[in-house]
């Protein structure tokens, strides 16, 4: 609504009663006396004079009343006059603008109330907005540390990884370096089992020497006199075994060549005898009581030295006690050789390994002491089963035959013996 309007209204509301109160003046007004009053009747006038005023007739005039007017003053320099005619003309008018205003605003009032309405629910959803976006930040609080315990796991987890494609790339090369090994053992298999056909044949063949050997056993290796190798030999009240022949009947008894076999032994293996025939050996001592026990036998031992030179000890009367006797050295007879005499300082000794001691010493076990096992005395002046050394070496504990109070080690050793009565 314009600023003019609203004046207009305000002077129309002011104005109302203000021209009531002017009418009613008005008619309240004394007339001036006058003396003369003339009526039309037809034209329903009258004429009134004042006696100071000229009368005038009043027949036949018609007279045109003229309009009452009211005054507004507006402010203290500004009065309007209108009349009451046009003072509700204009009313109507703004009371026609008052009643369309009226409805504006009561659809105005509406649509406030229809908005207020639309706020409210906008409000309602805005809480409710407003609340699940507390929630959703609080479960996207509660993801983002899920989030981040995942984070962590996959690192472990990678790391894990890591390690175990570290692990199975190893895995791999190893099994890569088995299935070659294993390709070369599959070969190597092939390789022995068609070397365990040839020994099958070989031992059937063996089989039959022996069984021929068993029919044909002997005491003594005289019967093969001109076959050296391995014959089996029966002796009585104890079992057949095997023993190693050289040519004019020579049994051997020990040999010693390349240090391949351990001879610091106990009483035991000493007794029983070890290594291999065909290499380094010893017979036993129960099966060598049991030749010299059953016949005189004679002993032949060969010495080989480093330097390439050879020496002989030759005893004509060789035997051995039983184990309850130690195993003694009984006889060895007349010595003959290029070789010292180096075992008559040990006759009738019993024999002494590390864990039987039989030497004439009270304070060391001269087993131990040369890394041995012999007839020691105080303690030896031979040791052939001694430590064996790849070169010459001057040792306590080594291989040797003494001549001359020396500890020089040597290079090979057999002993053999045979009966008495063989004839060369």
């Amino acid at each position: 609504m314009k600023k003019g309007d609203l004046w207009i209204i305000l002077i129309i509301i002011s104005v109302i009663p203000c021209s009531f109160s002017a009418t009613v003046s008005v008619l309240k007004k004394k007339e001036p006396p006058v003396k003369d009053c003339i009526r039309d009747i037809k034209n329903k006038s009258e004429m009134c004079h004042n006696t100071t005023q000229i009368a005038v007739p009043l027949v036949n005039q018609t007279v045109t009343p003229k309009p009452k007017l009211a005054e507004f003053q507006i402010d203290a320099h500004k009065t309007i006059s209108i009349s009451k005619d046009d003072l509700n003309d204009l009313l109507d008018v703004y009371m026609d603008k008052l009643a369309e205003n009226a409805a504006t605003i009561q659809e105005k009032e509406n649509e406030i109330i229809k908005l207020q309405s639309g706020n409210k629910s906008d409000e309602d959803q805005l809480k409710k907005y407003q609340e699940q976006l507390e929630a959703c930040q609080m479960q996207n609080t509660t993801l983002t540390h899920t989030l981040s315990e995942r984070d962590e796991q996959i690192k472990a987890l990678q790391l894990k990884t890591s390690v175990y494609e570290t692990r199975l790339k190893r895995k791999q090369n190893l099994l890569a370096v088995h299935r070659k090994q294993n390709a070369t053992n599959a070969a190597t298999i092939n390789e022995l089992k068609a070397r365990v056909k040839v020994l099958a044949y070989k031992l059937r063949e063996r089989k039959d020497d022996l069984l021929a050997d068993w029919e044909a056993a002997t005491n003594s290796c005289l019967p093969h006199n001109k076959m050296s190798g391995i014959h089996l030999m029966e002796l009585p009240d104890f079992r057949p075994f095997l023993v190693a022949c050289e040519g004019n009947g020579w049994t051997v008894i020990q040999r010693r060549l390349d240090g391949s076999v351990n001879f610091y032994r106990n009483w035991n293996e000493y007794r029983n005898g070890f290594g291999k025939l065909n290499g380094e050996f010893f017979i036993g001592l129960e099966k060598l009581y049991r030749l010299t026990a059953f016949q005189p036998h004679e002993l032949f031992v060969s010495l080989r030295l480093f330097n390439g030179s050879h020496r002989v000890a030759f005893y004509d009367d060789f035997v051995i006690g039983s184990e309850t006797e130690g195993y003694e050295l009984k006889l060895l007879g007349h010595f003959h050789g290029n070789a010292s005499d180096a075992m008559r300082t040990h006759d009738k000794m019993k024999f002494s390994t590390y864990d039987r001691d039989h030497d004439e010493f009270t304070h060391i076990n001269c087993a131990e002491y040369h890394h041995g096992a012999w007839w020691y005395d105080f303690c030896s002046r031979s040791n052939l089963n001694g430590k064996y050394f790849k070169t010459q070496t001057d040792s306590e504990q080594g291989i040797f035959w003494d001549q001359w109070y020396s500890f020089k080690s040597l290079k090979s050793v057999q002993m053999q013996i045979r009966p008495k009565n063989a004839k060369t």
